[in-house]
């Protein structure tokens, strides 16, 4: 047997059974021989407590292994012996109990273990059986002594198994805390390298329509053909990388439980479907595939569901199509109604093989075409699938020849359309003498702001840190306040709480975070510190400019500085 490490093992627990045992054996022990009146019981307890106060002492001399080897066949011997002198009175069962659950602590390798208990429950069974043939007859014993020896084998063992579950306790306490600590060092790292990675993803996703839009430009079409087509490249790439971001956070908030609950809210079903197969028209576009909508006109034309949660469904059904769909071809969105369920079916020519459907749903598994196999993770379809659950519908998948199928089936519940106020589309004249004050740190970023708020018509300034802001602001009045949540100097947080408590400025100028963070108990903070929006790194153009409309006051402020 191989020597363990003195340091990893349970050695308190060991050390604190030997010297129990030691003391039990020289004291109830003896007292046990003077009731039994039996010599070799005498020298047994007398070995068993020289032995058991020596051993722990002998951990680094034959190693820890090896000690608690030694222990645990000498003990065996000793509940043997006793079973057999004493018959029913020694209350075996008891401290085979012990001895079994002491080995699971002290007993790190399996195979060992196993072989002890399957010795111990031989030896109890053996016992049994001469308890009931009588091949071995117990030391005759008075009533009076049977008693007094039951009582002093049932306080023993109860107080053994009372100390080994203490130690059970203690070591299920020691590894849940480890496992939280593990956890919450999972989350942070979760929040930071997210939040690291969406910053630099923003400034890219922002260069590359900036590139777009110049290209479009261009006098001369051949150069233009060629950079157009780098450029579309560039926002695929994007656009896949914030999809395997996303997807890899929701993994990990709903393994940490952490995923909001579904909520109810009345939202345009065919709306949301068009803004998701939007989004994935430039990987579509660079792959020449072709994607058909075939809505059913029966249904309602609004629905009570989550939205973002179906917007997540929605997004990674056509990204997985378009992922297994052969170049040059069609991917067909079928929506429908079928009793009191809304039904999606997705239709692509496929390189899938049937016998690959069986394990699409799981984690980490994927059977992407070769070149495109960099971007998929095999998450999507696994976060899907618990997506789909969370509210309430069903997902498979199936295939006929080579057309791959998945049917999605949700709860149809119809929705109300919610009372808008009708206001002329906005033109960039609209916001000619709006101000936004930016706080970002990052210069990539800030460039891409500008664009985005250049392109509106209004003015952008910037500020770096909160601090900086707070100086601009004795100077000038914004219309609107975009922040990143982490800049150095003065953070996002600290920011807002400063700003909504200076009653130099106004309070009701709307501040949209925007920044990396998360986790929605980060975001909920930012609310609570005085933010009237969060905008989520990294995000389109389009994204950031309906989020600025949205926040923008219909009637321009007055700056009473200016």
């Amino acid at each position: 047997m191989k020597n363990g490490s003195y340091s990893d093992k349970p050695v308190s627990f060991f050390n604190t059974i030997c010297i129990v045992l030691a003391f039990l054996s020289l004291t109830l022990g003896m007292t046990v021989f003077y009731l039994m009146d039996f010599t070799p019981a005498f020298y047994l307890e007398l070995f068993v407590g020289i032995l058991f106060f020596c051993l722990p002492l002998m951990h680094r001399r034959i190693g820890i292994d090896n000690v608690v080897l030694i222990f645990f066949i000498v003990l065996d011997a000793a509940l043997f012996f006793y079973g057999i002198a004493l018959g029913p009175v020694s209350e075996i069962h008891l401290l085979a109990a012990f001895l079994m659950g002491a080995s699971d602590l002290l007993m790190p390798r399996r195979k060992i273990r196993n072989l002890f208990w399957t010795f111990v429950g031989a030896m109890v069974v053996l016992l049994e059986v001469n308890y009931y043939y009588h091949w071995i007859r117990p030391i005759p014993l008075s009533n009076n002594s049977m008693l007094a020896i039951r009582l002093i084998v049932v306080l023993t063992g109860t107080a053994l198994n009372g100390i080994m579950l203490y130690f059970y306790i203690k070591q299920v306490r020691n590894m849940m805390a480890e496992v939280k600590k593990a956890s919450e060092a999972k989350t942070r790292y979760l929040r930071e390298t997210n939040h690291e990675i969406r910053t630099p993803l923003t400034s890219i996703m922002g260069i590359a329509e900036g590139l777009s839009e110049k290209v479009a430009h261009l006098n001369d079409s051949a150069l233009s053909a060629a950079i157009r087509k780098e450029t579309e490249h560039l926002q695929v790439a994007s656009l896949l990388i914030r999809e395997i971001i996303n997807n890899q956070l929701d993994l990990a908030k709903i393994e940490e439980n952490l995923f909001n609950e579904a909520k109810s809210e009345s939202f345009s079903l065919r709306e949301c479907i068009n803004e998701c197969i939007l989004m994935q028209r430039p990987i579509a576009a660079s792959r020449k595939i072709n994607i058909i909508l075939h809505y059913d006109a029966q249904l309602p034309v609004y629905i009570l569901s989550d939205s973002t949660i179906l917007s997540k469904i929605i997004n990674n059904l056509a990204s997985n199509a378009l992922k297994y769909a052969s170049q040059n071809s069609v991917v067909r969105f079928n929506v429908g109604k079928a009793g009191d369920y809304i039904h999606m079916e997705t239709h692509n020519i496929s390189t899938l093989k049937p016998n690959q459907l069986n394990d699409i749903f799981l984690p980490f598994v994927s059977h992407a075409n070769k070149e495109y196999m960099g971007e998929s993770t095999g998450l999507g379809l696994a976060i899907t699938k618990q997506l789909v659950e969370k509210i309430g519908g069903t997902i498979t998948a199936g295939a006929s020849g080579a057309t791959t199928t998945f049917r999605l089936s949700i709860p149809l519940k119809e929705g109300r359309s919610a009372v808008t106020v009708n206001s002329p589309e906005p033109t960039n004249e609209m916001y000619q003498d709006y101000t936004v004050l930016v706080l970002e740190d990052d210069k990539l970023n800030q460039a891409s702001f500008r664009a985005a708020i250049k392109s509106m018509g209004a003015t952008p300034y910037f500020a770096e840190n909160g601090a900086e802001a707070l100086e601009m602001l004795k100077m000038m009045i914004p219309d609107l306040i975009i922040t990143d949540g982490k800049m150095p100097v003065m953070d996002g947080k600290k920011f807002l709480r400063t700003l909504r408590a200076d009653s130099q400025i106004p309070s009701d100028i709307p501040v949209i975070v925007a920044s990396g963070e998360t986790f929605v108990q980060e975001q909920e903070e930012f609310i609570a510190a005085g933010a009237t929006d969060f905008l989520l790194k990294p995000f389109t153009r389009k994204e950031l400019v309906d989020m600025i409309r949205k926040h923008l006051p219909r009637i321009k402020m007055l700056n009473p500085l200016g």
